[in-house]
């Protein structure tokens, strides 16, 4: 392919007849259903009235709207007219949808609602209406909602389609004609960053880029296009994650089925995907919902289900060295090697029953996630290992993969084949890394470095920004990702930071807080975490616990209620509550899971659990670190003062 336009097209001369896209109506009840020759033919008539309506190659849409139909459909509109799309949700706050689209110089809105639209009557200034040549609104018009000056520049989906329809009679030949047009060097997208400090920035993203991860990542999902296998989407579609895994579905002819995070779980049940993508926060919810439940079974039940969950680690950590899937962060000799995998080899053959015995009784958690799931990908986040060990001992096969906007996203990543727990992957093909000191050389195996990635994925630069382009991509196109990597024995990658993440404690000590955090989440208590401590003599910890399971503990310790303190912050303030938090995250924190004795947590904040998307968490449920430490620095403060005077 030449660029990303071909997909739905191919696809829908292979399967007309297959089932496209399956979404719930107005009601939210009842799934609606569209076809791959009816998708087709839908972005040929958005390209033809997107077209009528004004809409040039180089012009660049604000595209503001959340997960549905119109959304890809709409997004190959705009790509086959050569427009350049700058999407977020519509849940993006006012103040950012105006910053983004002044930034961006787009000239045309693309919106869900009316009321949508209201909401930037108060941040747009008049220069940016001005500047908005039309408006185009999804859903049905709703009456009053909008102030006559920008009545003649709105157009409707209903009228958009109409007019498309009557351009398609005019000029059959349209979508040809456009897309001849379209180069793989030409602009696709410019996707804006979550902004977690500062305002975001806008990445360039080339056909190409999106491209080079069809190619390389799509034979890595396995999909038979034959099959006509099923996923359900939950992740937002502007995310660069999520948009280039449909383009990858979209090729293999999947039939995609729009859910969301409180509908996810009941429609995995109800759909039965194959495959699916999600990020680690998703796996965490079900692990902590999944381990409750289990708590609650008879000790026998609960013994039996442990045990094996703890056989069938060993056979697949056993069957995955045997084929030379492990991490060893130091060289050994052939002989070593040799000796350990037969020890390896023993111990798989050993374990075999229960590993068939682990499949039956596990069956019941697999249905949980639909019954047919042959696999799923985490990432937007580091999977920890104790997801990945559980959910595959479980039968679930789950794979970690790694990415950044401004690589469209994929750089790394396990396959189904080749899947060693705790590790993000090897490269795609077509794609270099590497990992290096400060000084630029090249580490050695087991040696922490940054790590370094060039391939056809990466961006063309950050919009309108040289100097932030400048800081992280160089003229030989090695783009400096940010975060900290260490290599394994067999070649593969693990990634461990962020630099800029780095604490460095009183004492010069170094610590990453990812993998702390990562740790400490495996609590049932806790639902995110944020671990500090900036020339501090010890690490502590902002926990938002989980209510539920808190409440749980206090009536078991015959504890008083506890009570929420809210001024202007909620704390969670327990004398009792606290000392068991602390006691058992460090139980967690040992040597013997691979953590020094100074990444120990010497004090915990504990908040209430109100974080949500677009303030504490971004669209793939990733805490906004330094918007956490902001939002409680008064308590933070008071904590470290209280710790500094009762150590004097």
């Amino acid at each position: 392919m030449n660029t990303i336009i071909e997909i739905p097209f191919k696809t829908a001369a292979a399967y007309p007849d297959r089932v496209s896209h399956r979404f719930r109506d107005a009601s939210g009840r009842q799934f609606v259903e569209r076809r791959y020759g009816e998708f087709a033919r839908y972005i040929r008539i958005l390209t033809a009235g997107f077209s009528a309506h004004g809409l040039n190659k180089g012009d660049h849409v604000g595209f503001f709207v959340n997960n549905r139909y119109d959304w890809i459909a709409t997004d190959f509109a705009l790509m086959t007219i050569g427009s350049v799309s700058v999407p977020r949700g519509s849940d993006t706050a006012p103040r950012e949808v105006r910053f983004i689209f002044h930034h961006s110089d787009s000239s045309f809105l693309v919106l869900e609602s009316d009321s949508q639209l209201a909401e930037l009557f108060g941040v747009f200034s008049e220069t940016d209406w001005e500047a908005c040549r039309k408006i185009f609104i999804m859903d049905e018009r709703e009456p009053g909602s909008v102030p006559d000056p920008l009545r003649d520049r709105l157009v409707y989906y209903r009228e958009l389609v109409a007019d498309g329809e009557r351009e398609l009679e005019k000029r059959p030949g349209i979508i040809e004609e456009l897309a001849g047009q379209i180069s793989r060097d030409d602009l696709l997208t410019i996707v804006y960053t979550s902004g977690t400090t500062g305002n975001p920035k806008g990445v360039m993203l080339t056909h190409g880029n999106f491209l080079q991860n069809v190619t390389a990542n799509t034979p890595r999902l396995e999909i038979n296009p034959e099959k006509g296998e099923t996923t359900v989407i939950m992740l937002p579609s502007w995310h660069v994650y999520e948009r280039a895994f449909e383009y990858c579905a979209l090729l293999s002819g999947l039939t995609f089925v729009y859910s969301s995070a409180g509908k996810f779980a009941a429609d995995l049940v109800s759909q039965k995907p194959e495959i699916i993508i999600s990020v680690p926060r998703v796996w965490e919810s079900i692990y902590q919902k999944m381990i409750s439940a289990i708590s609650k079974l008879p000790a026998f039940k609960r013994y039996l289900i442990f045990l094996f969950i703890k056989v069938n680690q060993m056979y697949l950590s056993s069957h995955q060295y045997v084929h030379g899937c492990y991490i060893r962060l130091k060289r050994r000799s052939a002989l070593r090697r040799g000796g350990i995998w037969l020890l390896h080899l023993l111990r798989m053959t050993a374990l075999f029953p229960g590993h068939l015995m682990a499949g039956v009784l596990f069956k019941p958690f697999r249905e949980k996630v639909g019954g047919r799931l042959r696999g799923a990908t985490s990432a937007a986040g580091t999977l920890p290992k104790y997801l990945d060990e559980i959910f595959n001992a479980i039968g679930i096969t789950l794979v970690n993969a790694y990415g950044m906007t401004e690589c469209a996203p994929g750089i790394l990543s396990r396959t189904f084949s080749r899947n060693t727990f705790g590790t993000t992957g090897v490269p795609f093909d077509n794609t270099e890394v590497e990992l290096r000191r400060e000084d630029g050389s090249i580490t050695d195996i087991g040696e922490k470095g940054v790590l370094f990635v060039r391939g056809p994925q990466v961006m063309a630069g950050y919009y309108k920004n040289p100097q932030a382009t400048n800081a992280v991509l160089d003229g030989e196109g090695w783009l400096n990702t940010g975060d900290l990597a260490i290599r394994s024995e067999n070649g593969e990658i693990i990634i461990v930071g962020r630099i800029k993440d780095t604490i460095v404690l009183m004492g010069g000590e170094n610590v990453e807080p990812e993998p702390i955090e990562e740790r400490m989440k495996e609590s049932g208590y806790i639902d995110h975490v944020v671990v500090l401590g900036q020339d501090r003599k010890q690490l502590s910890a902002i926990v938002a616990v989980n209510e539920e399971r808190l409440m749980e503990l206090a009536q078991e310790l015959k504890l008083a209620p506890i009570t929420i303190r809210t001024d202007g912050k909620f704390s969670i303030e327990h004398d009792r509550i606290t000392e068991i938090l602390v006691r058992e995250v460090n139980s967690l924190l040992t040597r013997e899971h691979g953590f020094r004795p100074f990444e120990k947590i010497a004090q915990i904040l504990s908040v209430k659990n109100d974080f949500s998307i677009g303030r504490e968490l971004t669209q793939t449920l990733k805490i906004k670190r330094q918007y956490i430490i902001e939002r409680f620095h008064e308590l933070v403060d008071r904590l470290h003062n209280d710790d500094s005077q009762n150590k004097s």
